[in-house]
């Protein structure tokens, strides 16, 4: 594997590009995201307190905020902080009859924002947690094809800034984009493709690699349809002057979507962060192994 000698110069000149605004309408959009839950019980055996865990769209975010939560059945539903802290879930317990069809829905209404951290109305969010330092599977910081890459960046530019805005370029430079299952940073840099997870978990490594916290977002990208059966797509966010600034390397390829570095419009609901599940299930133990009798299915829809 090797590293283009030209690669760091190259940056020096898109960084002028890079400063230029993007230019998008100020206006707030209202959006609601509905996930709805089926559990198809095939068995012969009632499923008592089936318990679904469900993600709630995360805040702190300069795009969204979370305007409410609705859940129109009769049970009640329990939210939830992540054991890292950086966002929340909810966790939904109902019963499921014998050889039933059992559905639930849950609606959350956000307010979706463009952004440009630039303007100086984001929020401090004190930097509370070390785990966006460390390297982690797919975010390969500690390797040593990351960390030279990493230290080339350093030894050519002085500010926090122009050293994490190389850093969002890199998988600009070194992707041929490529829709794939995912493989992580390291893979990105020693093939040269990969896709929206690819570029920004290579940006999030080499961030860390230079002491900058930085994680993963998981996403739904609404440019070309409104209904999901999961997230599709991948971009980050990185620790700057107090605040975390959102990333997106790879839809920064085509500025018609108007996002990149701390710029963004409001076509995308951030749902989790640093590859945490999405939704997921506790069964009670005495379902046994009638347990690969029941599926779930989750869609998610924005309107």
């Amino acid at each position: 594997m090797k590293i283009h000698r030209g690669l760091v110069s190259t940056l020096i000149v898109l960084l002028d590009w890079l400063g230029a605004s993007v230019g998008f309408a100020s206006e707030v959009q209202l959006v609601t995201l509905t996930a709805e839950i089926t559990v198809i019980n095939h068995s012969d055996r009632d499923i008592g307190r089936y318990v679904h865990r469900l993600s709630v769209p995360v805040a702190g975010h300069l795009q969204q905020k979370l305007v409410g939560i609705r859940y129109e059945h009769p049970e009640s539903i329990i939210r939830k902080r992540r054991r890292r802290g950086d966002s929340d879930y909810l966790e939904l317990r109902w019963n499921i009859p014998a050889e039933s069809v059992s559905t639930r829905k849950v609606h959350f209404d956000l307010e979706l924002s463009p952004y440009d951290y630039r303007s100086g109305n984001r929020a401090v969010a004190p930097m509370t947690t070390e785990n966006y330092l460390q390297p982690a599977k797919y975010i390969e910081s500690d390797s040593s094809a990351v960390k030279r890459l990493a230290a080339q960046i350093e030894s050519t530019y002085e500010t926090d800034e122009e050293r994490l805005r190389a850093a969002f370029l890199v998988p600009q430079q070194m992707i041929d984009y490529q829709v794939q299952s995912t493989q992580g940073a390291l893979s990105a840099i020693e093939h040269g493709k990969g896709d929206c997870t690819e570029f920004a978990a290579l940006f999030v490594a080499l961030a860390r690699a230079m002491g900058y916290p930085a994680r993963m977002t998981t996403e739904f990208l609404f440019v070309s349809r409104t209904e999901f059966r999961q997230p599709n797509h991948h971009s980050a966010e990185v620790y700057l002057n107090g605040s975390w600034i959102p990333v997106d390397p790879n839809l920064a390829l085509d500025r018609k979507y108007g996002y990149g570095f701390g710029v963004g419009t409001a076509k995308k609901v951030i749902i989790s962060r640093d590859f945490s599940w999405v939704w997921a299930n506790l069964w009670p133990r005495s379902l046994g192994s009638a347990r690969n009798s029941v599926d779930v299915k989750v869609r998610w829809k924005l309107k």
